[in-house]
Formats: C-alpha cells, structure tokens, sequence
C-alpha cells in the first residue's frame, strides 16, 4: 500500500533538524524609537496578546491525545503538540482539495457523455452511458432526499432532455454503462467493511446519485449498472422505448456521440466536497488525480501524486495517507501539515468551507456563539477522532488560521467535544481589527 511508504510516525515525530542563524544587517528606515514605528508595533502586540493570553488559559482543555496551532497575521500564537501526527479523519479532504486544485487546476470541468447510431427515424441499437468521473451527477429527486444536499451536482435530468431534443425515441437495445476510466475497485481495501455502501462506495468512473437507484433499497454492486439503469428510467418517463434491461460494458469504437454534459468548474464540486464532507467526492478526485498525472484512475496512483505534491510543499514528513476521504483510520497528520496549506490557500480555502451554526457539517454548531456566521471549517469525525480545522475571518486583517485534531475514545460524542470546541471558538475570536494603529498614534 503507497500510504505505507510514508514516513513513519514513531521514528520521526519528535525529529528536528536545526540549521545555523544567519545574521542579516538591516538598516531600519524609521528609528528604533520612532513615535511612527511604537503604534504599529504596539497594535500588533496588543491584538495578538489578546488571543495568545486567551489560548493559555484553554491549554488544559484539550485531551493529552492532542494537537492546537493558532496562527495569526504570521505569528504562532499557541499551540499543544503541533507537529505531533494524529489521526485526521474527514480534515483529510483538506489535502486532497488542495492537491487537486494544483494539479486539476479550479477550472477543470468533467464531460460525461452518450454515444450511439441514431437513424433519422430516432432509432438506436444501445446508447453508451459514458462516465468521465464526474462524482456529483444526481437526478433532482435524490438531492432532495439527502441530510447535506449537492450544491454543484449535475443534472441527469439535463442529459436525458439533450438526447431527446437530439430526436431519440426508440433503443432497441438498453442504456449500456460504460467505466473504463478509472480502476474496478470499488472501495478503498483498508476501509473496515461497513463503510462500504454507506460512509462510501461504490466508486466508479460513472456514478449517478451515489451509486443509488432511486426506490431500491440497496446500492446495486456495480455503480455503472445503477448509472445506465437512472439514465434509461428518466428517458423511459420521456417517452422512449427500450428492448432491455440497462447493463455495463466497453465501448465499441468509431461510435458516434450524441450528447454530452458538463460539470460545475472543480472549485465548485471541492466546494461541495469540502461543505458537506463528501467521501465519494474526495476519493474519485483522487483517482482523477491519478488518471491525470500518471494515466491511472486509482487510489494508488492518486496517492502518489498526492505525496509527491507534499514533497514539493516541503510539508510531506510524518504524512500517512490511504485515501482521500479521511475514513482510513491508519491515516496520520499533524496541526502542522494542515497549518501550512491553510496558510498557502488562505485566498482560496476560507470560501470553499463550511461557514459555522449556516451550512454543511457545522450547520448546527456554533449557533448563538461569536464566531456563528463567521468561522470557516472543515469538520473531521471517526470513533475516538475530532477535527476542526479553518479560519475565523478578521475585517482589515488576514484571517485567524487553526487546527485542531483530537484523539480520545468518545471525544466524538457531542458532550465531549462541543465544549473545546467552543473555547477554542471564543478565543479566535478575540482577534480583531483593534485598536488601530491610528488610534494608537500620538
């Protein structure tokens, strides 16, 4: 397994390589003891000792399996075993939200794709349903039916309306699914087995609705066959006619395409993955990952793309990851890691994360706190795991940037964590735009 080759975290979690001080002369333009360089300096100290005061009156709150880092306006205001790797949970998304913004770029869209010979009469043998990894297709009837609803998905409705405005009436044969895209494995093999069609899965390059079919009380095996299956009920309530049941297979070559779809711009679906922690999402961008850089849709290969782009960042030491949704339990992060694509993202991130007591996993927290409204995080939750990592914006100022990964068997009930998380909550939001150097001034 490629998250096996990361490095290990009892051998170098307490490691530190220390590099010689370099003094470097510099003439100030404005004296030491300027009255124009005291405001400023003072602001700063005031602002920031308001929340590194508040941070070391919480210390003791946080459980001994723990890791805090505050930074803010680029100083460390507190932190509790910051480059101590835990396990991150669903805060994993995070990393593969930030390395597939960087490899797919934010405006990458997916074509999904239907293929067949119509005659003029309207008339097709099979129509080849084909998937270009899109994870947010969904019928509008499935949206409507789920806790987080997708916010960026693409409409099936919307394909079926384009084949028959292309003049379709008749397939003798069936709708045929076809997944060649990406690998066959349909779950991540270190998931314990029931996540599998629940937490996520199946996982294909064509999936529709989650890979459910809508009035069936399980996920078909095959996320290809349950495509083909939504795909010919919708054009079925249209009016055309099938000769057979909806099925999965390769496609023939020199067929010509019929109608195609596109997705939202990527930044849109990381939205939607980062807000609603969608684990379908995460992991299918991870085998797109793959596909794009090494010309295999895999988990693995996502990974080592994933590991690569860490390495370039400079943040890959103690990193363990196999997958992307954070539903391995065998993954490792530190604060650290996560401090420093919060800080390289800052522009970017803060709008595609959930916003605190409004919307997504942290809809219903924080309500009647100061940061309701305000605090943008990406949640994390397993048995014995909480995270909360993201930004409290600041008005005239950069934002607060934290994390918080926490260890302990049942600190993922809500009695155990919602009070940390509040206090933690309190002090980032003693950062404030004042006093102001002006008001400072002499």
């Amino acid at each position: 397994m490629l998250g096996g080759s990361y490095v290990a975290l009892a051998r170098t979690a307490d490691r530190v390589t220390h590099k010689t001080d370099r003094v470097v002369s510099v003439a100030p333009r404005v004296s030491v003891l300027s009255a124009r360089r005291a405001p400023n300096t003072l602001s700063v100290v005031t602002r920031t000792g308001k929340v590194s005061r508040a941070f070391a009156n919480i210390a003791s709150d946080f459980p001994s399996q723990s890791c805090v880092a505050v930074d803010w306006m680029g100083t460390r205001l507190g932190s509790i075993n910051p480059s101590k790797a835990l396990i991150p949970a669903s805060a994993t998304k995070l990393i593969t939200a930030a390395v597939a913004l960087e490899v797919l770029k934010p405006e990458f869209t997916y074509t999904t794709k239907v293929l067949g010979s119509l005659d003029a009469a309207g008339v097709v043998s099979d129509l080849y349903f084909v998937g270009g990894g899109d994870p947010v297709i969904v019928r509008n009837e499935y949206v409507a039916s789920e806790k987080y609803p997708t916010t960026s998905g693409t409409s099936l409705e919307k394909l079926a309306d384009s084949l028959v405005a292309a003049g379709l009436r008749r397939v003798t044969g069936s709708v045929v699914g076809v997944d060649t895209r990406y690998d066959s494995l349909r779950f991540v093999d270190v998931w314990p087995d029931e996540f599998h069609y629940t937490e996520a899965g199946p996982l294909g390059a064509l999936v529709v609705d989650d890979g459910v079919v809508l009035g069936q009380n399980t996920k078909p095996d095959d996320p290809a066959v349950s495509a083909a299956i939504e795909l010919q009920n919708l054009l079925s309530a249209r009016g055309v006619l099938f000769g057979a049941l909806a099925r999965r297979d390769v496609l023939p070559s020199d067929v010509p395409e019929i109608a195609s779809l596109q997705s939202a711009p990527l930044s849109a679906i990381v939205q939607e993955m980062m807000v609603n922690s969608d684990n379908n999402t995460s992991e299918l961008f991870l085998k797109e990952i793959g596909f794009a850089s090494k010309g295999i849709g895999s988990t693995a290969a996502g990974l080592e793309v994933v590991k690569e782009q860490l390495v370039k960042w400079k943040i890959d030491k103690d990193v363990q990851l196999f997958d992307g949704s954070g539903l391995a339990s065998d993954g490792r992060v530190s604060c650290e890691t996560f401090m420093s694509l919060l800080s390289t993202f800052s522009t970017v991130m803060p709008n595609l994360m959930a916003v605190a007591g409004e919307t997504g996993t942290i809809r219903d927290t924080f309500d009647g706190t100061s940061v309701a409204g305000k605090l943008r995080g990406k949640t994390g939750t397993l048995n014995g795991v909480k995270a909360l990592v993201g930004y409290v914006p600041v008005t005239n100022s950069d934002p607060v940037i934290f994390s918080l990964l926490m260890n302990k068997p049942g600190i993922d009930n809500q009695g155990a964590y919602r009070s940390i998380w509040y206090s933690l909550a309190d002090v980032l939001n003693r950062a404030s735009a004042s006093p102001s150097v002006e008001q400072l001034t002499p």
